[in-house]
């Protein structure tokens, strides 16, 4: 099936800044795809790329199947974006603000102002005055009008930016049921791990300007090593981290409260506890410690910097 996103080699200068360096990632179709990096990392420049919002640039670019620049109106035909906060006119109503600015498409039908305005939870703030609103209440608004058109594919920049709990949950399931029942890809960018690995299925994950991985985030989780939580009486945890560190079979080890957290290649976890129990050592518990995607990212920029990544 058709990439719903394909970078290939897309470079960006900001005057001797390299900003992006030979960036490649591709999105999968159907999903939805979180666009992860620090502050700095080059996000919302690719976006911006991607949207046409930053003409000049070196690399190839593939949208929905649409070649960029060549086929970009076409590609931007099917795509919905919120890049930055939402901008409508404040004295307007959510509804008229729709219907003014969704008078660039030509088949916009008043229903479908409704229907949005419903699918993102502002069905009792219809004739509400945009500026009135809350900050979430704007993001929503703005995610309304990305998919007035009914797009084949959403792209978000920060699209819990500024919310409380309470909010970003009920944009989680907004955007849930938008992928679902409008079929919509969605590639956003976050900041916030935790929010990414509740709602997406993939990431791309990038650092100074490069690509420092991409995949399903089941798989980037399953990739990196198993965590085991080892509880211990206090008296034999100096004699279970000596005999671990004997074991030269890669085992990181760091303290808990009650014992040690164990970090090594999948399939050793076993073999650890028999030779703890062989040396008399009484192991209270040996238990799998979820993986995060904050730590998989943790990890994997931080080897990126060790390796000399750009500036």
């Amino acid at each position: 099936m058709t990439a719903a996103i394909k970078v290939t080699g897309l470079n960006k200068n900001f005057g001797r800044k390299k900003v992006l360096q030979s960036l490649h990632f591709t999105v999968p179709p159907d999903t939805i795809a979180g666009f992860l990096g620090p502050n700095g990392a080059g996000k919302t420049t690719t976006l911006r790329i991607l949207l046409g919002l930053i003409p000049s640039y070196q690399g190839n670019l593939e949208m929905l199947g649409c070649n960029i620049p060549a086929q970009r109106v076409s590609a931007l035909e099917q795509i919905g974006a919120v890049v930055e906060n939402p901008t409508f006119i404040e004295t307007m109503s959510a509804y008229e603000n729709l219907y003014w600015f969704g008078s660039l498409y030509k088949t916009l039908l008043p229903a479908r102002i409704n229907e949005v305005i419903e699918m993102v939870g502002l069905k009792d703030a219809t004739n509400q005055r945009f500026g009135t609103f809350s900050t979430g209440m704007k993001q929503r608004l703005g995610v309304a009008f990305g998919i007035l058109h009914k797009p084949r594919l959403l792209i978000l920049d920060e699209p819990t930016s500024g919310m409380d709990p309470a909010g970003r949950v009920h944009m989680r399931e907004i955007l849930r049921r938008i992928h679902d029942e409008e079929k919509t890809s969605i590639f956003l960018s976050s900041h916030l791990l935790d929010e990414v690995q509740r709602l997406c299925n993939y990431v791309v994950i990038i650092d100074k300007g490069v690509t420092v991985s991409e995949g399903f985030v089941a798989d980037l989780l399953a990739s990196t090593l198993e965590k085991w939580e080892l509880r211990l009486v206090d008296e034999e945890i100096d004699r279970a981290r000596g005999l671990i560190s004997r074991l030269e079979k890669n085992i990181s080890v760091s303290n808990l409260p009650r014992g040690l957290l164990l970090a090594m290649p999948a399939g050793l976890s076993a073999q650890v506890n028999s030779e703890l129990v062989r040396a008399g050592i009484k192991v209270n518990a040996l238990i799998p410690h979820e993986a995060s995607l904050e730590e998989t990212f943790i990890k994997l920029t931080s080897d990126s910097g060790d390796k000399g990544g750009s500036a």
